[in-house]
């Protein structure tokens, strides 16, 4: 737990890219789960949905929650269903989800904290139309001189996916989590086109796939890639700690982020009033997960520049949210 915070919200990818005078890296952080309450229950059962897509729907949302990882970590104990088919058939229980007790005492045998149910629809719909071709009937000296129209079939197939999935508390049988999910997708084709169209089963996958990504930012942190610009503009800068500025992004550039920080530090002694250094070494500071101490260079910036700069708005913009996501981090994992 504590090794994760500490690594929590910058990790440093160092992936350098270079864009005419901007040098930016790569990193990554981690950003908590949409939902702290469904953080809350670690071992969890599923049941199957009822609707048309009920038990596919549940399944892959139960893998979602089985392949939930953060740095490696699994997030979630979830009761495998052969262990619960075993448990109902033997103690030969009725399971009804819209009954909390019912809830409570499927929890208490399986031995889960939470119970995930709910319900999954999928809505196919095709439309045929045509559309109108011509073509060359008779040609006089290789020039066209009578066209034909004509008609061909096409459709337009669409499905529209919906789940609701339900977190329900063992120890109170209250609801904890509901959400509606829905989305659309379609294909269009006419029967003279090389492409045919997607079938029913591939526009099903993509809008449950959609579903199953929005679904994950919701019952765990993930990880999310930031590109971060560096600073090389000389004001408040003389020449030697210029040189040093120089001399960190060449660093930066190469992978060296620990050298360039030592760089900027030598120079920032020098002229402390240095807009890009102040807000380099914010950049420091936040990738050692500082991020208290990297507000407060990025502060220094802004205050020595004077006037609005997007660079440094941003970089404050970004702290002040990876410090509010630490704390809520603390609370869900």
């Amino acid at each position: 737990m504590r090794n994760i915070l500490q690594n929590y919200i910058l990790i440093l990818a160092l992936i350098i890219i270079t864009s005419g005078c901007a040098t930016t890296i790569n990193a990554s952080r981690i950003v908590p789960a949409g939902s702290t309450e469904v953080t809350n229950y670690k071992t969890v059962a599923f049941l199957d949905f009822t609707g048309n897509k009920g038990i596919d729907a549940s399944a892959r949302m139960e893998s979602t929650i089985i392949k939930a990882e953060v740095n490696g970590k699994k997030q979630y104990s979830v009761v495998d269903r052969k262990n619960i088919n075993k448990i109902l058939q033997e103690q030969q229980f009725q399971m009804t989800v819209a009954n909390p007790d019912t809830i409570v005492d499927f929890g208490q045998l399986v031995g889960a904290e939470a119970i995930w149910y709910g319900n999954a629809e999928s809505m196919y719909n095709v439309t045929r139309s045509y559309e109108t071709r011509s073509e060359c009937v008779r040609y006089v000296d290789g020039k066209c001189s009578v066209y034909r129209e004509y008609r061909v079939p096409c459709e337009n197939r669409s499905i529209l996916v919906t789940i609701t999935p339900k977190l329900s508390s063992v120890s109170t049988g209250k609801v904890v989590y509901s959400k509606d999910f829905q989305e659309k997708s379609s294909s269009y084709y006419c029967t003279d086109s090389y492409y045919m169209g997607r079938t029913e089963a591939d526009l099903y996958n993509d809008a449950l796939n959609r579903i199953l990504y929005k679904y994950r930012l919701d019952i765990a942190p993930y990880v999310e890639t930031v590109k971060i610009e560096l600073m090389n503009k000389k004001d408040g800068t003389n020449k030697n700690s210029e040189e040093l500025l120089k001399s960190g992004i060449e660093y930066a550039k190469v992978e060296r982020m620990e050298k360039a920080c030592e760089l900027w530090a030598t120079g920032l002694k020098e002229t402390p009033a240095s807009i890009s250094l102040n807000y380099n070494m914010g950049i420091c500071s936040e990738l050692s997960s500082n991020y208290e101490k990297a507000l407060n260079y990025y502060l220094k910036a802004e205050d020595n520049a004077l006037k609005p700069i997007k660079t440094i708005s941003n970089a404050i913009e970004r702290t002040k949210e990876n410090i509010e996501n630490q704390k809520t981090l603390k609370r869900q994992m």
